[in-house]
């Protein structure tokens, strides 16, 4: 079963692979194209009739036929791999069903086909720290996500006296009132906009 699955992994990226190669030849040819057919309205807008040039249009038209062919069977093929890839999507959406889910008559539980992204982590109100957390809210009962708000405190107060004394008295020692580093945390529950817990920064 399992090289199976692998097989089948393994010939949708070659399928992918050769879609993708089909693709750029096919916009290589179309420029290719392109650019013949404006040669060749080039030559009889202004009626070239020396035989270097009739040579160049014959062999343009021969170019542009192998072209228009090779366009052909490259479309032909891509709409064999669009058929193939949709078939394949189509048969992988539906469920594997094993000897085992067979024999009890069970599908798997919903919680492992649902397990795409582990709950985030409850933290205690205690251990919070200047970054929003999820928390047991002590007030609505809630697991919520917290808001917080930064808030003057003693840290602040603390820095502008010691800028002070150090002579930082032209405007310097009131940075800490206005940075964010320096303020208390407070965090604040999103649904009841209660205060769980003011957070220090010493």
């Amino acid at each position: 079963m399992m090289t199976l699955v692998v097989h089948e992994e393994d010939q949708m990226e070659m399928d992918s692979t050769e879609m993708w190669y089909i693709m750029t030849r096919k916009q290589q040819l179309q420029a290719r194209r392109a650019l013949l057919l404006g040669l060749q309205e080039f030559l009889k807008k202004n009626n070239f009739s020396e035989g270097n040039f009739n040579q160049k249009e014959d062999q343009g038209l021969c170019e542009l036929a192998q072209i228009e062919k090779e366009l052909q069977s490259l479309s032909e093929r891509e709409g064999e791999l669009r058929n193939g890839m949709s078939l394949q999507e189509k048969q992988s959406t539906v469920p594997e069903i094993t000897e085992d889910s067979f024999a009890t008559g069970q599908s798997p539980p919903e919680e492992e086909l649902n397990s795409t992204t582990p709950a985030p982590e409850v933290v205690e109100v205690k251990d919070l720290s200047f970054s929003p957390a999820t928390v047991h809210c002590p007030n609505c009962q809630q697991h919520v996500t917290t808001e917080i708000q930064r808030k003057v405190g003693k840290t602040s107060f603390l820095l502008c006296y010691l800028s002070a004394l150090l002579g930082c008295v032209g405007g310097c020692c009131l940075l800490p009132f206005f940075l964010n580093y320096f303020k208390d945390t407070c965090h604040y529950c999103p649904s009841c906009h209660t205060e769980i817990q003011n957070v220090p920064r010493i």
